[in-house]
């Protein structure tokens, strides 16, 4: 009767979290506390749903009572690994199972998974699954199961679950599936907004800026880099060839923009378009900083590639300037994009095109260099097409970003004849 009491408060609770969308580690940890304060003696417990997520395949929350709750996301080669195809979660997966109970310890002890032997001799004495189905985007399956949402809990007491623990645990079970559908449909759009337009894209559209117009002037270092030869690659190599070596140089170019902070704009092609926004009045120079370590990071890379010989010679640009954008949606109402567009955008992408005349890799606006002076070496005036006056550029000090563009096709060439 008590459980059955504190069981309705806890559901009351949970129903009037949903309405609010709240985060699922938290609520999920929450929800543990307070079953332990209710009297269900629980000391362990996990949760694991799919997700849709450009690295993860799947997501999974671990409550102790000595530690709360942590978050774990898991790529898709640890759910082929062995330890998941040996656990609980794939076997009541994949044969739609919506309970599983073991006991750890006495006469009646089953431990035909090896994770029920870890934790009986972590001393845990009774082990309950519980899972419900539910639809979480357009998932169908990570292992040949219905999708769904499956919890696991644990305890240390002698004698394990009670009865009236067990059947409080399972009916709690479909009602925090309610609660949690909401808060993993919200992740799950958070994450392909951030992987499809960017953080900062991201977080404008979905706080409501999502109608044709809607934007903000921005100051921001303008980033574009483009890939030598793709032309003359993209012709003679295999389709799927290709593809592996635009991942490459995609690695290579847009990864250091996004482990510095910065916002990939677009792939134009094999070009890509990204900004290091400007972060209040005097953020100017540590958007420049982050810009020129992402840059420096991209040549690093650049230099690996070519060390490691698994594919065609790789050379690509980059330039850099920092101007005023404005940032927002362009397209028609039903087809929209959230882009970057003013001067500084086209400045820019005219900059890089004089990376083939000059023969340097990398250039900058005197704007940049200004901040760090002694890394760059001025290459004096240059008229950019469309631009009303000469800009002043400025390369890497170091030199190491110089190439040749027919010494880089011939080295093209050869790679591919051999």
């Amino acid at each position: 009767m008590q459980h059955d009491v504190l069981t309705g408060e806890i559901e009351a609770w949970l129903i009037e979290r949903t309405l609010a969308v709240p985060d699922i580690v938290e609520l999920f940890g929450d929800l543990c506390v307070r079953l332990h304060g209710a009297g269900i003696p629980l000391d362990r417990a996990a949760l694991s749903w799919p997700t849709l997520h450009p690295l993860f395949q799947a997501e999974q929350i671990f409550w102790r009572r000595e530690q709360g709750a942590e978050l774990h996301q898991h790529r898709e080669e640890m759910l082929r690994g062995e330890a998941y195809l040996r656990s609980p979660f794939h076997h009541a997966h994949k044969h739609n199972l919506e309970r599983l109970r073991r006991r750890l310890t006495g006469p009646e002890a089953l431990l035909d998974f090896p994770v029920l032997l870890e934790l009986q001799q972590a001393g845990f004495t009774d082990y309950l699954l519980t899972a419900t189905r539910m639809s979480i985007g357009r998932v169908d399956s990570y292992d040949g199961g219905e999708v769904g949402l499956m919890a696991s809990w644990a305890t240390r007491r002698e004698g394990g679950f009670s009865p009236s623990d067990v059947v409080a645990l399972s009916r709690i079970q479909k009602v925090f599936a309610v609660a949690c559908h909401a808060s993993i449909q919200m992740r799950v759009m958070e994450a392909l907004a951030d992987a499809y337009l960017g953080p900062t894209a991201a977080r404008r559209v979905l706080a409501g800026d999502t109608r044709l117009g809607d934007g903000e002037r921005i100051r921001a270092v303008v980033w574009f880099s483009d890939l030598r030869g793709s032309t003359w690659l993209s012709g003679t190599m295999r389709p799927e060839d290709y593809l592996a070596y635009l991942s490459d140089y995609y690695a290579c170019s847009a990864e250091p923009v996004i482990a510095e902070g910065g916002d990939i704009i677009d792939f134009i092609g094999d070009a890509v378009l990204a900004i290091f926004p400007v972060r209040g009045d005097i953020g100017g120079p540590e958007a420049v900083r982050a810009a020129t370590r992402a840059m420096n990071a991209a040549l690093d890379r650049l230099d690996a590639y070519r060390a490691g010989g698994k594919g065609p010679e790789m050379q690509f640009s980059i330039a850099l300037a920092m101007g005023e954008i404005m940032f927002g949606n362009i397209g028609v109402p039903s087809r929209l994009s959230f882009s970057a567009i003013g001067s500084v955008v086209n400045t820019v992408s005219r900059i890089d095109l004089m990376t083939k005349d000059l023969g340097r890799a990398v250039l900058v606006t005197e704007e940049i260099a200004g901040v760090d002076p002694q890394a760059w070496t001025p290459l004096g005036a240059w008229p950019l097409a469309d631009l009303d006056r000469p800009v002043r550029l400025f390369a890497p000090a170091s030199g190491r970003d110089r190439f040749d563009n027919d010494e880089l096709r011939g080295r093209l060439k050869a790679r591919l004849a051999g």
